[in-house]
């Protein structure tokens, strides 16, 4: 058992332990728990099934949901107030719904069921197509976070986006026998080489008085470095895949948080959907360099938008009507010599990154004869041919494929 012990105890996380005595003193409750414990493997696994997802509760989600100080002002409502096709509203109403949606948004109550949420899917995107408007259903989403106990740290709902914290999936910590009976000691003695975060985007539908609701999952995921003599020297944090997977998981328990079935939500996420194939995006050097989509200026819409989530780039605005993203987008290649730690590397939503020189770029789509042209313009809506503009479009089409 010994060897068995020390075996687990190299996948510790170093920033909790401080000395071998540490280790050794939980080492000991670990054994002590080991000698009955060995026997109860079966009956552990039975109590504590698998699951894909696992975040530990945030405190700050707890106490305190960070949600921006103009959250209750009038400037929150007035983002996503849209006047009624009949433009009458009495006062009461108007204040009554504002004052609920701040209540709701604020302390995590839930609103009643909602009725008409329903999966759409275009090949393999998937989103909430949901029949209240984007007002009502901003609130029900940040309080799905907070009971999630995660943070967000990013709500814009003059562009109907908002984006979590850098979170740890405990799910992904190994789950023998040993594992467990460290975890029920001290459970942050493990961590993972992985961190998750989430995307929200909130659209108006295609019909007046509903909602598009859009998912998307980014990961990093620490690598070591090695130094000039091979030997592991530091760890960096890198972008990884999305995983498709997790979105789909996070989006049932938002579904579930909606008032959906448990059977409902497996049936939609199960249903291979009626949608053809999405057809790939293609890169062209003409006029500059674009990404032509084979497809109309609604569903190419939908496609950048998600590209753009997918991709981390942050919108800072977006004109459907004139069909422009405004993003801003901090080229690696100009910043190769900035060396990043952990902190900086993951705390991609701090203010200080717009003083960074990051760039803005607007992304322009234009359809014509049944297909969409994307190209990316200056902050001054300029077309841009730059290396960077070529990039930007080079992402984009990875995001896809």
């Amino acid at each position: 058992m010994s060897v068995e012990l020390e075996a687990k105890f190299s996948q510790l996380n170093p920033r909790i332990l401080g000395s071998r005595l540490a280790v050794a003193s939980v080492a000991s409750v670990v054994a002590a728990s080991l000698m009955t414990g060995c026997g109860i493997r079966n009956k552990i696994d039975k109590v504590l099934p698998d699951q894909r997802l696992e975040y530990k509760h945030q405190r700050e989600a707890g106490e305190n949901l960070e949600l921006p100080p103009d959250l209750t002002a009038a400037s929150f409502d007035d983002a996503l107030d849209i006047p009624p096709a009949s433009g009458i509203t009495t006062y009461s109403e108007y204040t009554g719904t504002r004052e609920r949606r701040q209540r709701v948004a604020g302390s995590g109550e839930v609103l009643p069921s909602v009725a008409g949420v329903e999966m759409e899917r275009s090949g393999d995107k998937r989103w909430l197509q949901i029949d209240q408007s984007p007002q009502l259903v901003w609130p029900q989403v940040v309080a799905f976070w907070r009971q999630q106990g995660i943070l967000l740290v990013e709500q814009e709902p003059s562009i109907g986006v908002m984006k979590t914290d850098w979170i740890e999936n405990r799910a992904e910590v190994r789950r023998d026998i040993v594992t467990k009976m460290f975890r029920t000691v001290v459970d942050g003695l493990y961590s993972t080489s992985t961190r998750d975060q989430y995307r929200v985007r909130i659209d108006a539908g295609p019909r007046p008085g509903t909602t598009e609701v859009y998912l998307t999952h980014r990961a990093m995921e620490e690598r070591l470095v090695r130094n000039t003599l091979g030997e592991e020297a530091s760890t960096v944090w890198e972008p990884a895949p999305s995983d498709p997977g997790k979105e789909g998981a996070m989006l049932r328990r938002l579904m579930l948080s909606l008032g959906v079935s448990e059977q409902q939500a497996q049936r939609m996420l199960a249903q291979q959907g009626s949608s053809a194939p999405t057809r790939s995006a293609q890169l062209v050097q003409s006029g500059g360099g674009a990404l032509v989509i084979a497809e109309p200026y609604r569903q190419a819409w939908r496609q950048v938008g998600l590209a753009l989530d997918r991709s981390g780039f942050a919108v800072e605005d977006r004109n459907r009507s004139e069909g422009v993203f405004y993003v801003r987008y901090d080229d690696p290649n100009r910043s190769q010599g900035k060396k990043k730690g952990l902190g900086s590397r993951l705390a991609f939503w701090k203010n200080n990154n717009k003083d960074l020189g990051v760039e803005q770029y607007q992304v322009r789509l234009n359809e014509a004869q049944g297909q969409t042209r994307v190209t990316i313009h200056d902050s001054n809506g300029n077309p841009d041919t730059s290396p960077t503009a070529g990039r930007i479009l080079s992402l984009l089409s990875e995001e896809m494929r």
